[in-house]
């Protein structure tokens, strides 16, 4: 008679070899060594002071210069009513995540409406713009990039 082989329950499972893990290959560098969170609203927002940018302010929430990250920039973009940023292109892609107001994202003449729940995929390189609605508009962005100063802004010679 053989021994019933044991199968571990499915926590233990999950921690069976976890620590030798490869590292991820879409990483630009290790992960942070411990989780931490950022309130959005302890974070002093930026910009609104550049007309080549347009009205567009942000909080830039997780960065490299900032927190203890290298693999991805995470912000908050806030626009008043009709406010704006100004068509532009940069190497990384870039991800918008709707959260308040409405607006319209236009990428390569293509326009897209923005309202709560509506995720947003800019490929690296596409001209883009932004345009809030008569209520405003809040949204995360994002970028594969360890921190948003690595991020070259093109504006585009309209905005200028």
């Amino acid at each position: 008679m053989t021994e019933p082989m044991m199968i571990p329950d499915a926590a233990e499972a999950l921690m069976i070899g976890a620590t030798d893990l490869p590292e991820p290959v879409n990483s630009p560098a290790p992960p942070a060594p411990q989780g931490f969170s950022v309130d959005a609203a302890e974070v002093a927002l930026e910009g609104g002071t550049d007309p080549v940018f347009g009205s567009v302010t942000w909080r830039t929430l997780i960065c490299a210069d900032r927190t203890q990250t290298q693999e991805f920039v995470l912000g908050i973009a806030e626009f008043g009513p009709a406010g704006t940023l100004h068509p532009h292109r940069h190497a990384p892609a870039e991800f918008y995540l709707c959260i308040e107001g409405g607006g319209t994202v236009t990428i390569d003449g293509i326009a897209h409406a923005l309202v709560p729940g509506v995720a947003v995929y800019i490929p690296g390189n596409a001209e883009h713009g932004v345009i809030a609605g008569p209520t405003g508009l809040r949204f995360a962005y994002g970028f594969a990039e360890a921190a948003f100063s690595g991020v070259a802004y093109r504006f585009s010679s309209a905005a200028a």
